[in-house]
Order: structure tokens, then sequence, then C-alpha cells
């Protein structure tokens, strides 16, 4: 019983010792029985040969040889194609090094010795070798298929290509099997009727219904990487015609330096993510791991949706250390143990921390000193924004500067901004804002070594103070599920797959570049509440009602990525491309913008912050009115001078 349960959990010294003991055995059991094969069972002496010498010796180079090609640190559960040629190698090394000591030492035990056994053994100890080594294999992908099959989901697999491939191969290795795969759908017509590891070809998507019902299917897998959402609508739609609820997706973030690995832990229950346009994510994790391992990064708002997936996935590349920045004390203790998982607690450092007050930013910088900043910290929500544009300019406005100038100020080798598209022609005060932040980022790195960039992105599923979660909470209430507007439209995607491009993004830019993530398509806030109740079971307007408000004061109906006079630069990656900045503030002009703000000192009108607003962003829009029109603020004529007022 303990022999069987080591199958599945052995240690790396007791797969070691498994393997040597078999090897062992194997090589002892190959060389009689190459006698035996010799002389054709026939019972003949083996002449001057000292068998058991012969054996001790056969044995100890094989097992050094054998050694020397890594071959007892090889994976029983995952061996492979390389492995079993590692043994060949193996086999005629050893068999080279076992012929010179035969014929070429004059042992006297080994005198006569036939040569056709040392090319008969080395057949044998490859065979009975790679047999052992792959029996666990054999095992899980191909015996254990046909057993307890009855409590295993009848599964459809979309996509024949290489990571069908793999999922199928990774669902028959898994230790908790779900799925029982019965066959594969795909839409090449080169790949119908084929098999894969045993599992046919079925059909095409049109021919779906049918197939569920021909094969009682219960479960989908849609494992097709360049799937967009028309793709997964069609399939979920066709799927939920034929009876079957349970339909799944793998992973959307890809590495493209290394060869596509999917695994069981990638499969996902399909949610409202994959219908709203998002294509996979590819990025270079090489490229994003020599700018981030053994670094210390430092994330600000940390403790916020964006900023606790950037920690996550920072984590992932081995930095020096980590320090999370946030106001919020409750939120960044839990990330504080939840990175303990990911790295050890040594590394990572946490700071509660207002960036708006300089002096504790300051002394934040002092004391971590980092390599690389990510900016995420911010006050987002633009309905709350409008109602108190004071805290958006201390928190979006003022804290980006402290923190830009401590970047400077501690030499800091990359600081990257975490900006939005409502700073697109903003019509927002939020929007207004992040658009001045993006001009502090970008002027802080004009007179500086330190390399500072933003990235610009559109709304991210899930995040805090996005319009999901009130949905799933109206959903679950019964509803009504309310919207602002019919047309209104917006550009989405998901956190990992933000964070992912803000980090291949952030690795390969440079100083005052302004990167824009492709978001896809822009889509219809009524057509994402229609999926999502969809995929409840539930449908529209007959078990939940979706109301209209009225548009919101500061919202657009679409939100713009690139602003008309930037125009945009394509770059290495396909999703990212960076805008073609034509004005820019200098560092005089900046910290005199910063000092209109600070005199403020959180009192003044709204009218006269909106004025403000639109003589430091031209683009800005606003349609707030009090008492007929708004008041113009009066610029102090030393704000900017001619010459710093000039965009270059």
């Amino acid at each position: 019983m303990k022999f069987i349960k080591s199958l599945y959990n052995p240690t790396n010294l007791a797969r070691r010792l498994t393997f040597l003991f078999f090897d062992i055995i194997a090589f002892a059991i190959s060389l009689i029985l190459a006698f035996n094969i010799r002389f054709e069972f026939s019972g003949i002496s083996y002449q001057n040969t000292d068998v058991l010498a012969a054996v001790v010796i056969f044995v100890i180079v094989k097992v050094l040889v054998f050694y020397y090609f890594k071959l007892y640190d090889i994976s029983w559960k995952f061996v492979s194609l390389q492995d079993i040629f590692n043994i060949a190698r193996a086999c005629v090394v050893s068999g080279a090094i076992i012929f010179i000591v035969v014929f070429g030492f004059g042992i006297y035990f080994f005198e006569g010795f036939p040569r056709s056994v040392i090319l008969i053994d080395a057949v044998l100890s490859f065979l009975i070798s790679s047999a052992f080594k792959i029996s666990k294999r054999f095992y899980l992908e191909i015996m254990r298929q046909s057993i307890y099959r009855f409590d295993l989901k009848k599964t459809l697999i979309i996509g024949a290509g290489s990571s069908g491939e793999q999922v199928l191969r990774d669902i028959n290795r898994s230790e908790t099997r779900k799925f029982h795969p019965i066959g594969f759908i795909d839409d090449d017509p080169l790949k119908q009727n084929l098999y894969m590891q045993g599992i046919k070809v079925l059909g095409t998507t049109e021919d779906l219904a049918d197939i569920i019902k021909q094969f009682d299917v219960e479960s989908i897998i849609i494992s097709v990487l360049t799937a967009d959402r028309m793709f997964h609508r069609k399939i979920l739609n066709l799927a939920r015609e034929a009876g079957i609820t349970d339909v799944k997706v793998i992973k959307t973030i890809n590495d493209i330096s290394n060869n596509v690995k999917v695994r069981v832990e990638d499969i996902r229950d399909i949610d409202v993510s994959d219908l709203i346009g998002r294509q996979a994510v590819s990025i270079n994790t090489v490229i994003i791991g020599s700018y981030l391992r053994e670094k210390r990064v430092l994330i600000t708002g940390a403790a916020g949706s964006i900023g606790a997936e950037i920690s996550r996935q920072v984590a992932n590349y081995n930095p020096e250390e980590i320090a999370i920045v946030d106001i919020n004390e409750s939120d960044l203790a839990d990330l504080e143990l939840e990175l303990g998982y990911l790295l050890h607690h040594n590394k990572i450092k946490m700071y509660l921390c207002d960036i708006s007050d300089a002096h504790k930013v300051d002394k934040v910088f002092e004391a971590f000193m980092p390599d690389v900043v990510f900016h995420a910290a911010a006050y987002k929500h633009v309905p709350i924004m409008e109602k108190f544009p004071e805290e958006a300019v201390r928190v979006n406005i003022i804290g980006t500067h402290n923190l830009a100038m401590a970047a400077v100020k501690f030499n800091v080798s990359n600081f990257v901004l975490i900006s939005t598209d409502k700073a697109v022609n903003p019509s927002s005060i939020m929007g207004a804002t992040k658009r001045i932040a993006e001009h502090i980022v970008t002027g802080a790195g004009r007179e500086s070594s330190s390399n500072f960039v933003a990235v610009r992105f559109g709304n991210v599923i899930g995040s805090r103070g996005s319009a999901l979660p009130i949905f799933l909470n109206q959903l679950k209430n019964g509803g009504p599920i309310t919207i602002t507007h019919p047309e209104m439209k917006r550009y989405f995607m998901t956190i990992p797959e933000a964070v992912a491009l803000v980090l291949q993004a952030a690795a390969t830019g440079k100083n005052g570049d302004i990167f824009v993530l492709d978001m896809g398509e822009a889509i219809k806030i009524v057509d994402l509440v229609r999926d999502l109740i969809l995929l409840h079971n539930l449908v529209p307007n007959k078990d939940i009602k979706i109301e209209f408000t009225g548009i919101r004061e500061g919202e657009k109906l679409y939100e713009e990525v690139l602003t008309a006079e930037e125009g945009v630069i394509s770059t290495s990656h396909e999703k990212i491309f960076k805008a073609r900045m034509v004005c820019m503030y200098n560092q005089q002009s900046i910290n005199d913008m910063i000092n209109v703000f600070k005199n403020m000192n959180g009192h003044t009108t709204k009218e006269n912050l909106i004025s403000l607003f639109k003589y430091y962003v031209p683009t800005f829009t606003h349609d707030y009115k009090k008492n007929d029109a708004p008041q113009k603020y009066e610029i102090p004529d030393n704000v900017l001078n001619d010459e710093n007022s000039t965009w270059n």
C-alpha cells in the first residue's frame, strides 16, 4: 500500500532510489538474459566468464553513466520522449565503455567474452529501463482511462490543436480526474476523423448539438487559445440548446518565450469575461524576468484590485523584495499574508502610507530604496470624484507628484504609472486628474536619469469601483439591474490580462513613453448585462429586469483610448501601442502647476477647479453648470511663462 502511495507522492530521494533500485535489477537481468539469448537458452556454459563479476562491472558502469545523463532526476509522471532518447544515449555510451573494459584491459575472467552479448545487453537495458520509467505515465494516460469512468463527466474538447492535446494529456495524468474525454471538435477539415492519444475528432462546431446527444456529453472544454467572444458565445449557445450548462475554458495568458503549456489547473468555468471581446494575451516572461528579477519593487495602491494583482505577478519573477504600499490597513495585511505563500516573508515589506504626504513618501523610499515603482494608487470612481474633486486633486495629482519626485530623489531606475482611458479627452474630474498625472510622470523623466512611463487601459472586470460587482449583487437580489444608458459602451479586459500587459510594456518602455493597451472592441454595457444574466441560466427582462437610469455627471457614452492629436506607434507586441505624444510639460512647469493646486489647500469651489483643469488639459470638457456658467479661475501670470508653456 505504501508503494502504491509512493507512485503518487514520491519525494525526490524516494524517486531516485526507486529508479536506482529497478535499474540495478534491470541491468543484472539484461546481462543474464543476453547470455541466454546468445546461446539460445541451451544451457551452454559461459566459458571462462565469471558472470557474477561481469554483472557487477556492467551494473556499476551503467549506473554511473545513467547518473551522468541525469536519468535519476527525471519526473516519473511526466517522462518524455527526450528522456527516452537520453536513456538510449546512456545505453550506447555505457555499452562503448563496457566494450573497452572487456576487450581493452585483458581481464582474465573476460577471456572469450562474446561481443554480441554487449550489443544484446545494451538493447535489453534500454528496453527494460525505459519500460519501467514510462510505466507510471502509461498507467495514468492509457490504462486508467478505462477504470472508474462511471463517476467522470463525459467531456468534449473544443480545439484539436496543441493546447487541446495538452489539455487531454494533463487530464489523463491528473491525480483527481473529473473529466472523461470522449472526443474532439475542430473546424479544420484536415483534422476530421483523426485520432489524438486515442481520442477521435468527431466533427466541427456545426455538429456540436448532434454529437452532444449522440455521446451523452455532460461537459465541454473550450481549448482554443485564439478564441474570441463570438466563438465563446457560439459554443455557449449551442451547448445550452443541447442542454449542457457545464462549459469551461482555459487560461488566456500565455508565455511566448516558451512553448505553450496548458494544464488541468488552467481550466475554469466560462464567465462574462470570456464574452466581452478579449482574446488570449501573450507575454514574454524572459524579458519581464530580466526587468524584475532580483529587483526591489514598490507597488502603491497594493491593497486595490490592480495593485494586488501586480504584486502577485511580480512575485512570480523572483524579485529581491516587494514593498506593498496603501492606506487601507486591512486589505494590506491580507495581501501580505497572501504574498507570503509566493515569496519568503522576509522579502515582503508593508508600508501604511498616504501618498499625498510627501514627507511620509520620502521616508518609505528612503527605507526601501526601490529599483522599480508601480504606481497604481488613485481615486478611480467617476461619480464620487465629481462630488469630492479636491480628493481627486490630493491623491491623483499631488500624490503622483510626491511619488515622482521621490523616485528622482532616490534614483529609482523605473517608474510606471497605471493610467486610464478616461484620461483621453477627459469629461470627468477623475479623467482630468489622471491626464495631469500622465504629464507629471512623463515630464519628470525629461530632466532625470530615471525611466518614467505610463500605461493606459480601459475598464477591468471585477475591479473595485467597476460595474460588474454591482451587477452581480443586483442579480443576486433578483434585480432589476440598472444601466445608465442603452448605448453606453466601454472597453474591457480582465485584471490578470491587464497586469500581464502592463508588465510587458513596462519592461520594454523608454523614458516618457505612454503605452496604450489594445482593448479589443468596445462592448455595450447592456450586452454585458444580458450575458451575465444568461450565464446564470436566467432570461433577461423575464427573470431579471434591465432598467436605464440616465447618464451621470462626468460620464461618456464612449471611452477613447487615444486623443485625436496623438496617433499611435506600434511596438514589438501586437497588443501594446505607444501614444505619439505631441505635448509635454517640463519639470519647472510641473512644479509651478503643483504649487497652484497645493495653495488651494482643498479650499476652493468645484467651478474653480474645473476652470483650472481646462487650462492644464485643453481637451477637458465638462457639462457641470451652477448659477449658469462656471466662474473663470484666474491663473497666476507666473505659473507658465511662454517658454514653459510650449509643448514639445
